[in-house]
């Protein structure tokens, strides 16, 4: 009973989850054993080394790759097809570690690309990309081609592609990884402004502890070879939050402390 409970009231929940990458004769496990759930309106950060599956997750939860053993439900329903997984997924959107935008359209174009693969009416297209610009800092840059953009404005671009089609949840693979810290603290800040006026339900993979520390609800930490989930941390510092506060860096020590104890086990030794 308090299995079906737990898939009934989160938005996501994973249930032993395993991925294996590989030929039958020689297979390679990717994720062990993972086992979750997120409720609705929650920024979770998953934080743990490269290779550990923090992205395979996104791609399963996702529907971009359906090939694994365990159960992952999405507002309580099992994706456990490839039409299911259609019907669920047109509800998220992704953002990965590249702004993937079309260099071929203007920033207003490439927003409106977006609302109309959502189905929005079209009326409704210019009104959104107005406001959508206004909340990521990018007032009267509409007519501009990506190549015109900083790399910094191209994420912002991605952000409010992500979010103008108003879809239930966010998967973020590392988005501002490439940036200089200066820059993607900016739009970090930005991304929670938005977070806090819409509360989707996020899940944000990065291997950088201050970047969690600072977004998350929950961290998610992992150990690697293969991925697990080691600790479910509870991040209660108020929001907003401020890069230069006491708190937070006193919580950043707490987070790295037990992160670097995770992934300085020999699981060999603990097996």
């Amino acid at each position: 009973m308090e299995y079906v409970s737990r898939i009934i009231n989160s938005k996501i929940t994973v249930c032993e989850l395993n991925k294996y990458f590989g030929t039958q004769e020689k297979k390679r496990q990717i994720l062990k054993d993972i086992d979750f759930s997120v409720k609705e309106g929650e920024f979770i950060c998953l934080l743990g080394p490269s290779g550990c599956g923090k992205s395979t997750i996104l791609n399963l939860i996702s529907g971009l790759d359906m090939d694994y053993s365990g159960k992952v439900f999405i507002d309580g329903q099992l994706v456990s097809n490839a039409r299911t997984s259609v019907e669920l997924t047109r509800r998220m959107t992704y953002l990965f570690q590249e702004p993937r935008l079309l260099p071929w359209l203007t920033v207003e174009k490439n927003l409106f690309f977006a609302l109309k693969c959502a189905k929005v009416p079209k009326s409704d297209w210019k009104s959104a990309v107005t406001e959508m610009l206004h909340l990521v800092h990018l007032d009267g840059m509409e007519k501009h081609y990506i190549h015109e953009l900083s790399g910094g404005m191209q994420h912002r671009v991605a952000i409010a592609r992500a979010f103008i089609v108003n879809p239930d949840i966010i998967l973020m693979d590392e988005p501002f990884s490439a940036l200089d810290e200066l820059t993607a603290r900016s739009i970090r800040s930005t991304l929670l402004d938005i977070w806090r006026r819409d509360c989707k339900t996020i899940l944000f993979v990065t291997h950088n502890a201050m970047e969690a520390t600072y977004l998350s609800d929950r961290i998610f930490m992992f150990s690697a070879n293969p991925g697990e989930i080691e600790e479910f941390y509870q991040n209660d510092l108020p929001r907003p939050r401020q890069y230069e506060s006491d708190e937070l860096f006193k919580t950043n020590q707490e987070v790295v402390t037990k992160f670097m104890s995770i992934i300085g086990r020999d699981k060999n030794e603990n097996a």
